[in-house]
């Protein structure tokens, strides 16, 4: 009971962080220079049809009406309509989002087992030419910009080999071969940051836990060094591994709107990016209301999963 109270506590503490992310945000979309009918319009529209769009979207009314008319209809679940689209902006989330949502977490499923491997590897091998390797590599896949690691893929494996697809996006429901050949590189693009912080960290951890006076202990009573490592170190080397996992949904999220935008994915990092270029106000805020939920969802669940780690952790 203590640990759904707490649960409950803090997904109660997400309204009032989510309600200052939508104030930030509104405020400071309606903050950028130009018109967005005119760049919707383009550079001579009809002075009528540009009152009428001004008009029935509210554009003329002072700021705050817009903003307190906006947080009546977003407490009704009406995030606002599109005025680029036309459309409901709920109803272009929704489609958007299986594109984002599959990149992420297939970039999860690659980076965290390699991650791990290698973490567990280079701790017991400390400061061997397989440690010095996996470190190497830690350190080239943080330095590398997502976006220039893209353009290199899109580059080679594209222009040079011939081998995949430089763009585009298929359901893996409709047509898992042609969607596996298009996300490959996308994947790896948002892979290779996640798999070299996690396995740093995972690393650091066990070289830690590993000099701890239990595991002498185990290894004087004969355990094998494999058991050691798995059911001993690594259980207790979890937690900081676990808080970066969680916090990486925000880096993640981040960088789908560049593989997304690069690679010619229709999800909501792409969306996104539109969006700002647009001027299209609902659309910036909404989707940002979206990935923001996701993040302190995923820290909400982080903090839940140290009570199963660890016993000793306990929510009162």
């Amino acid at each position: 009971m203590g640990l759904l109270r707490y649960a409950l506590r803090r997904f109660v503490q997400i309204i009032p962080v989510l309600f200052g992310i939508v104030t930030l945000m509104f405020v400071m979309m309606h903050a950028l220079p130009g018109d967005p009918v005119r760049l919707y319009l383009g550079t001579e529209p009809g002075q009528e049809l540009a009152d009428d769009l001004i008009e029935s979207y509210g554009f003329d009314r002072p700021l705050h009406e817009q903003y307190f008319d906006y947080l009546v209809r977003l407490g009704q679940g009406d995030l606002g309509q599109s005025f680029v689209y036309n459309r409901p902006v709920s109803d272009l989330i929704w489609e958007r989002m299986e594109p984002t949502l599959v990149v992420m977490g297939l970039s999860y499923l690659v980076a965290l087992p390699m991650a791990i491997g290698l973490g567990i590897y280079g701790a017991a091998r400390h400061n061997e030419a397989g440690d010095h390797a996996s470190r190497f590599a830690g350190l080239a896949g943080i330095s590398t910009p997502n976006f220039w690691l893209a353009l290199m893929l899109i580059y080679v494996v594209t222009y040079h080999l011939e081998l995949l697809p430089a763009s585009g996006y298929t359901s893996p429901f409709i047509d898992p071969i042609e969607s596996l050949t298009l996300l490959i590189m996308p994947v790896i693009t948002l892979a290779t940051a996640q798999t070299a912080l996690l396995m740093r960290m995972t690393r650091s951890s066990m070289i830690e836990e590993l000099r701890a006076d239990y595991i002498e202990t185990a290894r004087a009573y004969g355990i094998p060094e494999r058991k050691v490592l798995i059911r001993h170190s690594f259980r207790n080397a979890l937690l900081p591994l676990v808080t970066i996992v969680g916090l990486q949904v925000s880096t993640l999220l981040g960088g789908s709107v560049i593989v997304e935008e690069i690679f010619a994915i229709p999800g909501l990092g792409r969306l996104f990016f539109d969006s700002l270029i647009d001027q299209d106000y609902s659309v910036a805020v909404g989707v940002t209301l979206f990935f923001s939920t996701l993040f302190l969802i995923g820290v909400v669940l982080t903090d839940i999963a140290y009570a199963y780690i660890d016993p000793r952790i306990k929510y009162d």
